[in-house]
């Protein structure tokens, strides 16, 4: 017995001793009172006395014994548990790990031996020097507050080849703190997860995207082409060991596992590049393919409908590139060939008629383009808005009636009666907003750039129609969508829906010639970027009054815009030997956009560049107006910061950055341009 529990134990005696003593003397004292002032008491008055004293006193000496027994029986219980739960602790196979706050190990099981790797003394040893985590950054995982705290939070740990799950809880032992670590095993389930993961199935649709196009000019044998391709596919999935099946002419579905998506990934899906190889006939013009693939999906069949999807999203962009669906975002590869323009006839007819239907139904129309409209999103908004006028519907054209390319092309257009009330503010369309209204978007897919995102994003019912590549998925889907980028213009787009819809002397020539020049501005007067569907739209607007020196006369420009155009050819630098890069500070708002955009298009007439970059300084934002000869793909080039367009022209604008800070980013990204492609 220690020291302590003998002193205790004097203590209790001695308090029994007075006890009894003190007792003999009340009944000592008693019996003297009764002597001394009684006469005649009973003779046995004095033995009863004793023998009640006697009686008290055995009765607290009993008590105290079974007490004293009672005490030394739980102390002895107490101690021969605590042994016993030592003993079972020190043996147990679960991990358990005690160290003072520096770390130092104070004791451990058995198990935390295995796990360890050694059958050493791990007392005195740093728990910091065996762990892939310290102490310190177990302890940052409990509440702060409390004595004995447990904790919610399990710290992931690799140790050996193993990956364990650890938990800590801190106990305050007197004025000492101990922390225990205890340690759960997840190796056979991490590689359960690891495996599912691998084998998760991946949808892919694959379509042939310029084959029908390219066998219309090349003498040769369709399904014989398209056998080659499909044995080049075939490869593909045998080597990623799937399965690949075709559903309709040049489209394929194909299921593999997500291991070999990665593997895919990080070869850049090559098969693009090996499609891209063969050649029919004498053409020059390579095959290309596109690809959508799901990652994601509760089942097969929101996997497959999220693939469909994604492919949408890869034509709508220009084709040849594989669009890869994740629970984040839309991953992109390849893009790299300029898309062969597509017959739409029956595509057209098509989707006219629905438009048509939309607009009959609907209790007013919105019609906008992009913010500092060009000639193209004014002759689309006319266009559209004359569609409209046939459905018998009064429409609305939100547009800035102040920019200077408005004024230059509608002076004429104006003067009709139909459009007196037609072009109205952003501030006047939020108030003609109502549940009913249908807003229709041309020349633009991005909401940002739109002339009013404010208003667009507060009308449910949209249609878009555009040739720009789509640069992100809509946050709600569209009724109808027309995306195109391998048309010239959306004026052409729209000239070939008005074909199909309107009457013979329905469209005004005022309007006629507002549509020619947007397809002019944008295929820099039908040198660039053209197809048959373009000079067709041509020939139709020709047909019904349009002239080409009359829409050429909206493109002459002010000497402020010859000014501003003349700064940049006085700062040209080449970088790559193939990359012409200008700039300006700009003066004039209103002219220096159009100036850059005239010096990257003039900068392509220089023998060996293959691509221009203007930038302008504009309000403390910078413009970039990018363009390509066919060569190299400066929509993805501007992707990478914030812009976007076409694979031959496109644009980006950059707030709160210098001129110099912009030039190395833009290098920045044709860097990682040629080295991804």
């Amino acid at each position: 017995m220690s020291k302590k529990n003998n002193s205790r134990v004097f203590t209790e005696n001695n308090m029994l001793l007075w006890i009894c003593l003190l007792s003999s003397a009340v009944f000592f004292g008693l019996y003297a009172i009764v002597d001394i002032f009684v006469d005649n008491y009973p003779i046995w008055l004095g033995p009863v006395l004793f023998a009640a004293d006697a009686l008290f006193i055995a009765v607290v000496y009993i008590t105290h014994k079974k007490k004293s027994d009672l005490d030394a029986s739980f102390k002895e219980s107490t101690l021969l548990m605590e042994k016993a739960m030592t003993g079972m602790m020190k043996n147990v196979e679960i991990p358990c790990i005690l160290t003072l706050p520096s770390g130092l190990i104070a004791w451990c099981s058995q198990g935390a031996h295995k796990m360890l790797g050694t059958s050493e003394s791990l007392l005195q040893k740093n728990f910091n020097e065996l762990c892939s985590i310290s102490i310190d950054d177990l302890v940052a995982t409990l509440p702060e507050s409390g004595a004995a705290q447990t904790n919610d939070t399990s710290v992931p740990v690799v140790i050996g080849e193993r990956n364990y799950y650890a938990k800590i809880y801190r106990q305050m032992l007197g004025k000492n703190t101990y922390y225990l670590v205890t340690f759960t095993d997840y190796t056979e389930y991490e590689q359960l997860r690891i495996k599912s993961e691998n084998e998760a199935p991946v949808v892919a649709h694959i379509v042939l995207d310029n084959l029908n196009e390219i066998a219309e000019y090349v003498r040769v044998n369709y399904r014989s082409a398209a056998n080659e391709i499909e044995e080049i596919l075939k490869k593909f999935a045998t080597d990623m060991n799937g399965m690949i099946r075709e559903y309709n002419r040049d489209r394929y579905i194909m299921v593999f596992s997500r291991k070999k998506y990665e593997e895919c990934a990080n070869n850049k899906f090559d098969i693009l590049e090996t499609v891209r190889s063969v050649r029919l006939g004498d053409s020059s013009v390579p095959v290309t393919i596109s690809m959508g693939i799901s990652l994601v999906g509760e089942n097969f069949e929101e996997r497959e409908k999220n693939a469909a999807s994604a492919l949408e999203f890869a034509l709508q962009r220009g084709g040849d590139q594989v669009a890869v669906k994740t629970e984040e975002d839309v991953l992109f590869y390849g893009g790299r060939t300029k898309g062969v323009q597509k017959k739409l006839g029956s595509q057209m007819r098509v989707f006219a008629t629905q438009l048509t239907s939309l607009i009959a139904g609907a209790g007013n129309i919105l019609i906008m383009g992009h913010a500092s409209p060009d000639f193209d999103a004014i002759g689309s908004c006319v266009g559209i808005a004359r569609l409209c006028m046939f459905c018998g519907q009064n429409p609305k054209i939100v547009m800035n009636t102040q920019n200077k390319n408005f004024l230059a092309c509608t002076e004429k257009l104006l003067m009709l009666e139909d459009y007196k009330n037609v072009f109205i503010s952003a501030e006047a369309g939020l108030d003609m907003v109502r549940s009913d209204t249908l807003l229709i978007i041309v020349d633009a897919n991005n909401f940002n750039i739109l002339e009013s995102p404010d208003l667009a994003s507060n009308i449910a019912d949209f249609v878009v129609i555009d040739h720009h590549r789509k640069v992100a998925e809509f946050e709600t889907e569209p009724k109808l969508n027309l995306i195109d980028p391998t048309a010239s213009s959306a004026s052409e787009m729209i000239t070939a829906i008005l074909e199909q819809c309107l009457p013979t002397d329905t469209l005004y020539k005022e309007e006629a010639n507002v549509l020619l020049a947007g397809i002019m501005v944008d295929t820099k007067n039908f040198t660039r970027t053209t197809g048959t569907m373009t000079f067709s739209a041509a020939m139709y607007l020709r047909g019904v009054g349009a002239n080409s020196e009359i829409a050429g006369a909206f493109f002459r420009e002010e000497f402020a815009d010859f000014m501003s155009e003349a700064k940049f050819n006085s700062n040209v630098t080449m970088y790559m030997n193939k990359i012409a890069i200008t700039q300006s500070n700009g003066n004039d708002p209103s002219f220096d956009r159009v100036a850059a955009a005239k010096a990257a298009d003039k900068l392509l007439t220089v023998r060996g560049v293959e691509a221009s970059f203007a930038l302008v300084e504009i309000e403390g934002v910078i413009h970039i107006s990018a363009r390509s000869n066919g060569n190299v793909n400066v929509q993805l080039i501007l992707e990478k910061m914030g812009g976007g367009g076409h694979f031959d022209s496109a644009a980006a604008a950059l707030k709160g950055e210098d001129m110099r800070s912009t030039l190395y980013r833009l290098k920045d990204a044709i860097d990682e341009y040629f080295k991804e492609n």
